[in-house]
């Protein structure tokens, strides 16, 4: 069910700056909070619980949830735990639109053309709580989507300190200092597809803007990249995704190939390749196309974490589904077969 309150304000100033955004936010907050929903939407399912037993084959997941049938094909997904505790989904030719970890829709579809998003995360914006989704526009150029409790769709801002060549991809993680920025953010461009760009994001002079700390040649081209043990890793084909999930100190990475297959690799440990397995009534698209993870799934029912994939389950009907990892991440590794 889509719920948002009336608003006052619709649209935003781009290059307004930061200031501007938090006016433009007070202002979406202050009509009266009367909930909306759209009629078609009032049938969604209740709030997944994890799963009673664990999956019956030894290398494989649940999926436990999914959304109901999406506008768009998914191109992109960028996930933010803690307490932000939403994905955001980039549709292919549709915009981008933010759901929460019940896979209920929280906003409308904004009208960006978003090939890439990375990895999101609640902030706080001179005394302003939002989550911040950085990723890329259909320019090539770095954005950042933003969202509030009392915006219909998610806000495009321009981000500052990034020029040149078109952006081909990009991955984000929490900051190493929370202290001295917001998030990392490391991104590859067209021109220079084997060469990482890694920085992070800062508030500045009233802007947000990416600040470069390093960069990382690599022998091929990068179709991929994550933060894991603090670390940017990069992928080639066939990986066409991967996405890191800490938890209890594990460091789980999640990784998708061109032909939707899932591989999983703990503390730096084996690769094993995982089947995700049907649920009572949720369906795992067949080649999935997207991938997104997150550690802290509060307030979703996800003890052990959260992995999410999007693509088609049949010709025509796009979804989203979760994927509980708790069988990895809060196994002992004593017990684990992951890596034999």
């Amino acid at each position: 069910m889509f719920k948002r309150p009336r608003l006052s304000a619709q649209t935003f100033p781009v290059n307004a700056g930061i200031a501007g955004f938090l006016l433009f936010y007070a202002a979406s907050c202050s009509g009266p909070q009367e909930a909306e929903e759209t009629p078609q939407e009032t049938t969604e399912t209740q709030a997944p619980e994890a799963p009673a037993q664990p999956a019956a084959e030894p290398d494989s997941l649940p999926a436990v949830w999914m959304t109901r049938e999406l506008d768009f094909p998914v191109r992109s997904i960028g996930i933010a735990g803690g307490a932000g505790s939403t994905f955001a989904v980039a549709y292919d030719g549709g915009g981008l639109q933010i759901f929460d970890f019940d896979g209920d829709r929280i906003t409308e579809i904004s009208n960006h053309d978003v090939t890439a998003l990375a990895q999101g995360r609640y902030v706080m914006i001179s005394g302003t709580p939002v989550t911040v989704y950085p990723g890329i526009d259909a320019q090539g150029d770095m954005k950042a989507w933003i969202y509030g409790g009392g915006l219909s769709e998610a806000i495009q801002y321009d981000l500052q300190g990034v020029d040149g060549a078109a952006l081909a991809g990009i991955c984000a993680a929490d900051p190493q200092n929370r202290d001295a920025s917001l998030q990392r953010i490391a991104f590859w461009t067209e021109a220079a597809p084997a060469v990482l760009e890694i920085g992070e994001l800062v508030e500045r002079g009233g802007e947000l803007e990416w600040v470069k700390t390093d960069e990382e040649s690599v022998s091929q081209p990068i179709e991929a990249c994550t933060f894991i043990a603090n670390e940017a890793e990069t992928f080639n084909a066939p990986v066409a995704g991967a996405a890191g999930l800490k938890r209890l100190g594990r460091e789980t990475l999640v990784t998708l190939t061109e032909e939707g297959m899932v591989d999983v690799s703990v503390d730096g440990g084996e690769t094993t390749r995982y089947e995700i397995l049907d649920g009572i009534t949720v369906v795992v698209p067949s080649e999935p196309k997207a991938i997104a993870a997150t550690g802290d799934a509060r307030g979703g029912g996800y003890p052990g974490g959260l992995i999410v994939l999007g693509g088609d389950i049949e010709r025509g009907d796009h979804r989203v589904v979760m994927v509980d990892p708790s069988k990895i991440t809060l196994t002992p590794l004593t017990e684990s077969a992951i890596g034999q």
